[in-house]
Formats: C-alpha cells, structure tokens, sequence
C-alpha cells in the first residue's frame, strides 16, 4: 500500500469504532468520495476494525489496531493491520457458512463493497487486510 494520507493506531477497544467511522468519513469526502460510497467506506473498514479488535480480545491482547487511509487521486486505499493470533480454522472454501469464523465472514461482507480486497498474515503474526475503493461510474462529485 502507498504511503498513508492518514494512520490511525489505537487500542482494542470496541468503543473506539465510532471515532474510526468518523475519521474514514472525514478523510474519504476530502479525497472526492461521494456519500453512497463513503458510507460503503465506513461499513468495510468497521467491519474489518471490529473482526481485529474482537480477534484480539478474545486472545487477552491489548496490541493496538493500525489503520492506514490512503487518497490516491482516482482512488481511496485502506489497510488495517492487527497482532491476533490465527484463529486456527480451516480455510473458507472447507467449510460451511455455519462454520466462518467473523474474520472470514467480515472478509465477505467488505469484499462485496470494495475493489481489490486482499487479506493474509503478518511477519512475525498478526493479519493485514487491505482494500481499494474506486468511486462509481455516475458517481456525484
């Protein structure tokens, strides 16, 4: 991912999304985000936090989430980096819907509103999930 417009790291804590909602709505109306698609932005990217911090809570970690915003001109780039350990389950395409875990299932949901999702392991542990987001054609400036 290109150097970051904006990064956020904060802790763990589920009462912090809302301020991430509003920092991603901030950062994508400056970069030329119409409104449908900010609040796309804002679901994929809390989706993505919440997966990370719940992953780490449920590990007993206090390791900060970081989230890097990233205006591109013609588009808008988001990674979300965490230190949770893997949750040991099989792959996605082993298994039935009941048996997703919320990573897994979070991942469906973001892939479906954002271009170019990609999501794999960290050096040294953890999960990094990046995403592009390309404005709509028709889309309002």
């Amino acid at each position: 991912m290109d150097k970051a417009t904006v990064r956020l790291v904060f802790p763990p804590q589920p009462r912090l999304l809302g301020t991430v909602r509003l920092v991603v709505g901030i950062v994508a109306r400056q970069a030329g985000i119409d409104e449908e698609g900010i609040e796309d932005l804002k679901i994929a990217v809390s989706e993505t936090c919440a997966v990370a911090v719940g992953d780490l809570a449920r590990a007993g970690l206090e390791a900060p989430v970081e989230l890097d915003l990233v205006d591109d001109g013609g588009r808008f780039g988001v990674e979300v980096r965490d230190r949770a350990p893997d949750s040991g389950r099989r792959s996605h395409v082993d298994q039935g819907i009941a048996d997703l875990d919320d990573r897994q299932f979070g991942l469906a949901l973001v892939g479906a509103l954002v271009d170019d999702l990609d999501s794999g392991p960290l050096d040294g542990g953890g999960h990094r999930t990046s995403f592009w987001f390309r404005p709509r054609a028709g889309a309002s400036e």
